[in-house]
């Protein structure tokens, strides 16, 4: 088999969107040159680290559209402040079956109880699994709505909160 040039295999890689690959390939080949790494080794290991960093890069964008006022996660949450609340009972909401069965969650209460803290919680949890979502207060929604409404362009506007992906 002849030796492809680097710039022949940045090339390719470019073309094909796979950026991680392309910065690691050439590295990764002198190690595995080092270490007598086999092909499919090599390739396990480039594969996985473009995989691994399209993840990081999907949480990152999907967290930036949920538009959160934060980003926090159920970890952080103060259960001994919050009593009234236990970890456990949070449980189904964090795993990915809870939107799947397409389950919803409505956070009420007085203020400064830590509403928002675990509504994004299970949101960005939701967004670690591979799914969308979306942070808005009620009375923002329903000024959206309402503000849509008077456009007629309502159903538009439920479509954002509405469709899936």
């Amino acid at each position: 088999m002849t030796e492809m040039e680097p710039t022949e295999v940045d090339g390719m890689l470019r073309r094909l969107h796979m950026p991680t690959v392309r910065r690691l390939w050439s590295d990764l080949q002198v190690r595995a040159e080092k270490e007598g790494m086999g092909y499919a080794e090599y390739l396990r290991v480039l594969l996985g680290e473009e995989i691994a960093h399209r993840g990081q890069t999907r949480v990152q964008r999907m967290t930036h559209r949920a538009h959160f006022p934060f980003v926090r996660t159920i970890e952080e949450f103060d259960f001994t402040f919050q009593t009234g609340l236990r970890k456990e009972l949070l449980g189904s909401y964090l795993g990915p079956e809870f939107v799947s069965e397409g389950r919803n969650l409505i956070a009420y209460g007085p203020s400064g109880t830590g509403k928002s803290h675990v509504a994004v919680a299970i949101a960005y949890k939701a967004i670690q699994n591979g799914s969308d979502a979306r942070f808005v207060t009620a009375a923002h929604l329903i000024d959206e709505l309402s503000q849509a409404s008077q456009k007629g362009r309502l159903r538009e506007a439920l479509g954002e909160y509405t469709r899936p992906g």
